[in-house]
């Protein structure tokens, strides 16, 4: 196994090892479960059951990226990361890839869950289910799964400051996305914070959209402006920074 795999690995440990991580777990669990519960008296479809755990995750996962993004620069162990290993291109780097995996990981235990559930509470309709279905309804869960991993990299990156990121990336999609909308109706939809999410979950290869749709060249200016301008910030910064 070469290092950098190592490193991944060992970022992952860390993203869940933490007190304040394994808090977020167990929410994320509760929520999960409360929002499958609510699904069954609701919903009859695989689909609708499965997507009940989305708000919640929608919310928490973002804040799994966040604190292993800037979880080394709030805690002040920086020092020690760096000084075991000094290439701090290849931490940064195996750190993003790893707040994936993680959340990606967390997602695909929950649906995993929210499935064999389903097919215990409705077990005519889960024999009715194929394959297809399966993946149509998980597609959407785990777009919208990598695209909070990608924002709370982001805003982690970013601010280096744990409380501070979490703020950001939990308030801007409500305070700002109105603000936008109110303010800029026709510009709006090119400078959403959601419009990548949107037209990951729902992708349309035409470049403008139309109504709710996001369209491909909407998408890439959120992800130009809410994920790789705070990623490369905020790697710059860290690539600078002293550690103190």
């Amino acid at each position: 196994m070469s290092f950098w795999f190592t490193l991944v690995l060992v970022e992952i440990r860390k993203a869940t090892d933490t007190r304040a991580a394994r808090w977020l777990l167990v929410c994320i669990a509760g929520l999960s479960v409360g929002a499958a519960l609510l699904s069954q008296s609701l919903y009859s479809t695989f689909g609708e059951f499965v997507a009940g755990p989305g708000l919640p995750l929608t919310a928490l996962l973002p804040i799994v990226s966040v604190l292993a993004m800037a979880g080394d620069w709030t805690q002040r162990t920086a020092m020690t990361t760096f000084a075991l290993v000094p290439r701090r291109l290849l931490i940064l780097s195996a750190r993003l890839v790893a707040a994936v995996l993680t959340v990606l990981g967390i997602t695909a235990v929950v649906t995993s869950v929210t499935g064999i559930a389903f097919a215990i509470l409705h077990p005519a309709e889960m024999a009715d289910t194929s394959a297809r279905q399966v993946v149509r309804a998980l597609g959407p869960v785990f777009a919208l799964a990598l695209s909070a991993a990608l924002t709370g990299i982001a805003m982690g990156s970013l601010l280096l400051n744990t409380p501070l990121a979490i703020a950001v990336t939990l308030l801007v999609p409500f305070g700002y996305e109105i603000a936008i909308t109110v303010a800029f109706p026709h510009v709006g939809p090119w400078i959403s914070s959601l419009a990548f999410s949107s037209w990951l979950s729902d992708p349309h290869l035409t470049w403008q959209g139309s109504g709710e749709a996001r369209g491909l060249g909407q998408a890439l200016t959120s992800f130009g402006l809410w994920v790789i301008a705070p990623i490369a910030l905020g790697w710059w910064r860290q690539l600078r920074k002293e550690v103190h």
